[in-house]
């Protein structure tokens, strides 16, 4: 259960940091729908253009999304209909597997492969989560902008073992196809946030040069017996996936079905709901560190209300291990006597964020450092 009562019309929400627990007072209500222009639908085909007056266009609108909650809408985003089709076939295809099967694709390290329900508690004041998931990692072989055959400080990239999904031949094409479709708009609305911070455009490239990165497929199966409210909006006991944040940069999201809910920072739950041929992008904590707030990481949560069963896809967007992340130039505090934290390499602050979250991590994932 979701921690302390502050009264009964509110709760407190305790969310793990990089800086330790953040307590959220967040309302009983049911989650309600978002106000006009709470959360954008930002049309991003300008991101495209050749002109810079066109990307500085769409910068300026995101820049207010990140600035509000952290969370927007966008369309006209280039990615095609038969990619987001193939991957969501595939996916339901794989999930509705035997689970014997499945777990032929289980990783001990569970920082790739498959993972089933009830073995994970992302937040650790509520409920098990009750999802099961598929976690794919960034690799050279999936960027086509890559001309490194391996990690450039040293590490050697193994290869996902691919011949364990074949049960479903079509799941590691349409997963490569996804995983790559977004890599690449994930590095282009980087630019359009660069823009938003008054930084050159290019300023976060080398970064995700070669990231931290990865897909993850989440499956709601089908819900059953679940617990309700006396207003009939499921109870705070029922989790999906819990309340927590992101950890890198920014997320790319596609869902089938309503679910996902992002906390107000009035302390409402706002619902997310899917809206056709759109990717739901957020920001993470890393965004949130390097930029001293300005752009937020906000908190959300993933429920399956519908009566189907639910697939959601987020594509996660971070620095790359041994690059140097520090508060970005723009976002300094000239009044400030120092800053409020020490610049780090990005696979420190991966580790002490995990730290942070009490994220067990036991193997060494698609590489060896």
């Amino acid at each position: 259960m979701a921690t302390t009562t502050a009264t009964e019309e509110a709760y407190v929400l305790k969310v793990d940091s990089f800086f330790g627990p953040v307590s959220r007072n967040v309302n009983r209500a049911a989650a309600r729908d978002p106000r006009p222009g709470e959360i954008s639908v930002i049309d991003v085909s300008r991101i495209f253009s050749d002109k810079l007056s066109d990307r500085q266009a769409v910068a300026d609108k995101v820049r207010k999304a990140c600035k509000d909650i952290g969370f927007f809408y966008v369309t006209n985003h280039g990615i095609p209909d038969s990619v987001a089709k193939a991957a969501v076939d595939s996916t339901l295809e794989f999930f509705r597997q035997p689970l014997e099967i499945k777990q032929e694709v289980h990783f001990d390290h569970e920082i790739e492969g498959y993972t089933g329900r009830n073995n994970e508690q992302i937040n650790k004041t509520e409920p098990i989560d009750t999802y099961e998931k598929f976690k794919l990692q960034y690799r050279p072989s999936m960027d086509p902008t890559s001309k490194l055959p391996g990690y450039p400080t040293g590490g050697v990239y193994q290869e996902f073992p691919w011949e364990k999904t074949a049960t479903v031949p079509s799941f590691q094409p349409a997963m490569i196809d996804s995983f790559t479709s977004r890599l690449l708009l994930g590095r282009r609305l980087l630019r359009i946030c660069a823009l938003a911070l008054d930084l050159p455009e290019t300023y976060f490239d080398e970064m995700v040069a070669q990231p931290f990165a990865g897909l993850a497929l989440n499956y709601f199966p089908t819900p059953k017996n679940i617990p309700t409210g006396t207003d009939g909006e499921e109870s705070i006991e029922h989790v999906g996936l819990g309340s927590h944040t992101d950890f890198g940069l920014i997320t790319l999201l596609w869902q089938d079905h309503p679910g996902l809910q992002v906390l107000s920072p009035g302390g409402d739950w706002i619902k997310v709901n899917p809206i056709p041929d759109t990717l739901i992008c957020n920001l993470g904590d890393l965004m949130a560190l390097i930029t001293n707030g300005r752009f937020i990481s906000d908190v959300h949560r993933a429920r399956n209300v519908s009566k189907d069963e639910r697939v959601s896809m987020p594509f996660f967007l971070g620095v790359g291990g041994k690059v140097k992340i520090e508060i970005v130039p723009t976002c300094v505090d000239p009044e400030a006597e120092k800053a409020p934290w020490e610049g780090m390499l990005a696979v420190d602050w991966t580790r002490k964020r995990q730290a942070a979250c009490k994220v067990e991590n036991t193997g060494k994932g698609a590489f060896q450092v």
